[in-house]
């Protein structure tokens, strides 16, 4: 599940049609092919800890988006934010949860080889996947810039050949929601062929607003994805063009609070504050409207014995939202609209050498353009600059007609040039010595503008966001990005690696705009770089029954880009937390003990700390007692963050995952699958602040069902957060509008107990 995939076709399948090649006691596992290094090799012999989650197992719980990821790989976790275009995920506790859109992930999310530039745009639905690698560590040498913590790379199907074939799928449950994904493939002649897939989906919200009555956080989905590939006769070169779009739909976000504002003219919110709430009392209704769509062309031709492949890939990506800042029935901020518009264009050229000789290589070039644009318009007031708030929410301002505007926009233009090689060397058979250097130069720039004074805390006070702009700023950078492994296959069934790599990602733009001018003279932020040592044994035992996997490393990352919140300007402002130190061991393991049972799972291991950030931010009420102390003579207070815990970053995580598959009848086959996942305690806010803290929880999912018409057909019944165990995705600090001292959470998708029924049908 996490690691590997067992077989495709259930045993008892292939027992019954033929117990002669299959009997009872076949407990064999699948091989899982990779391309985590632009060539198709075998994942357990290559010197890299990749996590691999095919297309079925992803159906099969109902993954929706690469968020479900958490409940499978044990490395992986999630940060949602308090829109969905400011989701996160996290590889081994690192990420970026900075919402400016100067500042790139350190997760890459690539798609069929094209880097997706914006985080958001990474969380549309998985559509037609034939499966996810999740490569764990620095991997900037093989994808670049912004993949200094990992990478998450989808594969989609590829069309059929052989014949015509279709697939279709359909889940339906809680709450008020279903999902509908369907393919089409086969050849329109002997070298042409075409695949053709969509999907609609759509749910229920999980929280209800007491404002109106509704319920919010639902969404609406749909896509399409067209592929046409063309293969030569001697099918060594082919040309893929691929194009997708996708829209979605959502009354987004709204973060019910775990505490209200202690603020004494704060209205009483009505709802159930606390961990287990799932109640707003908003008189703004949020909203997100996502447009996602790319082409991609890919050109794979034989030149000899060497093979060049050209990546052409343009992308798309718009969010319009608005979400109720103040988080209360107050009439305080009425309006937060905020635009975000996004498009890039990329080309990669490789050229590989032939595999599986004493010496082999990739070379290549890569070449990005992308551009973003993001516009706000927030009016209304801070709690201070009202004279009272009468019970139905309505606002008398201080000030008679006072009203604050904060409105502007930022553009960031960014180009990005690359050369890159990796070589293999085998000075002996079971030895393989690797090497990989990628060098690059990156240009920036930052147009910004805010043309008004945002006076929020009252027109006769001094304004909270002073007019700026327009300026620009230019930038350049430049970086050496490496990788040193060595592998030994002890046996044909037990390789050992050590490892050395590093990465880098872009330095920081603060595009937000809560921009000031002192902010602006001190850009751009550093680039963040790591730096990772690598010690894995990867095996395949008991005649191929049990894959077993342990990796241990270390990883060091300078200049870590993160945001804080600032109660004087209500905004979130990015800054260079220093240093990250993170140790840590993961085991994962996939068996079969028997042919109709099958077992999977993982455990990953932490110890993950801010190192040497002596200047860290304080949090809201945080006393000297506690630790903030005054700094020069301006009044700032810092906190010394070393050796305090990381972000969202549990020190234990595990998962583990069961399923039985045995014959009910000559022609049905029965399965039970039941899946847990269980994470220690996060801290979700740089600052320590206890109050945005999760505690330990673990959550399980069921499912039960039958497969008949030769494995052609399965009909299941599902259930998520089985023992209904409520937790938090993200706990973030409600703007200072609504009054000091409230935190508010966001739900995930599986905050309640949730059942379904699921259809799958090959043709």
């Amino acid at each position: 599940m996490a690691m590997f995939t067992v077989l495709a076709q259930p045993a008892a399948a292939l027992a019954r049609e033929d117990p002669a090649a299959a009997p009872p006691s076949v407990t064999v596992l699948d091989r899982m092919t990779v391309t985590a290094q632009h060539r198709e090799e075998n994942v357990q012999t290559i010197a890299l800890a990749v996590s691999v989650v095919d297309g079925q197992t992803l159906q099969r719980r109902q993954a929706i988006d690469i968020s479900r990821l958490q409940a499978l790989v044990p490395s992986v976790t999630f940060s949602a934010g308090n829109e969905l275009r400011n989701t996160a995920i996290r590889i081994r506790g690192v990420g970026t949860d900075v919402f400016s859109t100067g500042v790139e992930p350190s997760i890459a999310t690539v798609v069929d080889g094209v880097v997706l530039q914006r985080p958001g745009a990474a969380f549309s639905d998985l559509l037609d996947v034939e499966r996810v690698e999740v490569l764990r560590g620095p991997q900037g040498t093989l994808f670049g810039k912004n993949a200094s913590a990992g990478v998450i790379q989808l594969i989609t199907r590829a069309p059929d050949t052989e014949r015509r074939s279709g697939t279709l799928s359909v889940q339906a449950g809680q709450p008020n929601a279903y999902r509908v994904e369907g393919a089409l493939s086969g050849p329109l002649t002997d070298q042409l062929a075409y695949r053709i897939a969509a999907f609609d989906r759509r749910r229920d919200g999980d929280v209800d607003n007491l404002h109106d009555g509704r319920t919010l956080n639902g969404q609406r989905a749909y896509g399409m994805r067209g592929t046409l590939q063309w293969r030569s006769r001697d099918q060594r070169s082919d040309l893929t063009l691929r194009a997708d779009a996708s829209r979605l739909e959502a009354d987004c976000c709204a973060l019910p609070l775990i505490r209200a504002s202690t603020h004494p003219r704060a209205l009483p919110t009505g709802t159930a504050v606390g961990r287990d709430n799932a109640q707003v009392n908003n008189d703004v209704a949020p909203f997100v409207r996502q447009d996602n769509s790319g082409a991609a062309l890919t050109a794979r031709l034989a030149l000899g014995t060497h093979t060049l492949t050209s990546i052409t890939g343009w992308r798309r990506f718009d969010n319009d939202s608005d979400v109720d800042l103040d988080d209360t029935q107050a009439q305080l901020i009425t309006r937060n609209f905020n635009i975000e518009s996004s498009r890039t264009f990329t080309q990669e050229l490789r050229l590989a050498s032939p595999a599986g000789g004493a010496f082999d290589y990739l070379l290549g070039a890569y070449y990005f353009d992308g551009s973003v644009h993001n516009a706000l318009d927030r009016r209304g007031l801070n709690i201070g600059a009202t004279a009272r708030i009468d019970p139905d929410g309505s606002v008398v301002p201080r000030i008679p007609g006072d009203q604050a505007v904060l409105a502007g926009h930022s553009d960031v233009d960014s180009r990005n040039a690359a050369l890159f090689g990796q070589a293999n060397w085998r000075p002996r058979e079971p030895l393989t010595l690797t090497a990989g250097l990628r060098l690059l130069r990156e240009r920036q720039r930052l147009a910004f503008m805010r043309p008004l004074d945002g006076r929020f805390n009252g027109a006769d006070q001094p304004a909270t966001n002073p007019a700026f702009g327009p300026v620009t700023g230019h930038y350049r950078d430049s970086a050496t990005i490496g990788r040193l492994s060595a592998s030994y296959a002890f046996t044909p069934v037990i390789t050992g690696y050590v490892a050395w790599g590093t990465g880098y990602k872009s330095e920081g733009l603060a595009a937000t705009l809560g921009l000031t001018a002192a902010q602006f003279a001190q850009l751009p932020a550093p680039a963040e770089t790591s730096e990772m040592i690598e010690a894995g044994l990867k095996t395949t035992l008991l005649d191929n029954a049990l894959m077993l996997n342990l990796t241990g490393f270390r990883t060091r990352i300078d200049d870590y880009q993160a945001q804080t919140y600032s109660a004087a300007s209500g905004l979130f402002v990015l800054t260079s937390a220093g240093g990250v130190a993170i140790d840590g061991v993961e085991l994962e393991f996939t068996a079969r003990p028997h042919a109709y049972f099958s077992v999977s799972g993982g455990v990953t291991w932490l110890d993950a700390r801010f190192d040497g950030v002596r200047n860290g931010p304080c949090y809201t009420g945080q006393t000297l007692a506690q630790g903030c102390l005054p700094v020069g003579s301006g009044g700032a207070f810092v906190q010394d963050l070393d050796g305090k815990p990381f972000m969202n970053a549990p020190r234990w995580r595990t998962t583990l995952g069961a399923r039985y598959d045995a014959p009910l009848t000559a022609r049905t086959d029965l399965y039970l699958q039941l899946d847990y996942r269980w994470q220690d305690a996060v801290l979700f806010d740089i600052s320590q602040n206890p109050a945005m803290t999760q505690r330990a929880y673990g959550i399980a999912d069921a499912s039960a069902g039958l497969i008949f018409a030769d494995g052609r057909i399965e009909l299941g019944l599902f259930v998520h957060n089985l023992a209904d165990r409520r937790y938090a995705a993200n706990i973030m600090a409600v703007s200072t509008a609504g009054g000091a001292n409230a935190y508010a959470q966001q739900l995930p998708a599986d905050f309640r107990r949730q059942a379904g029924l699921s259809l799958r049908m090959d043709f």
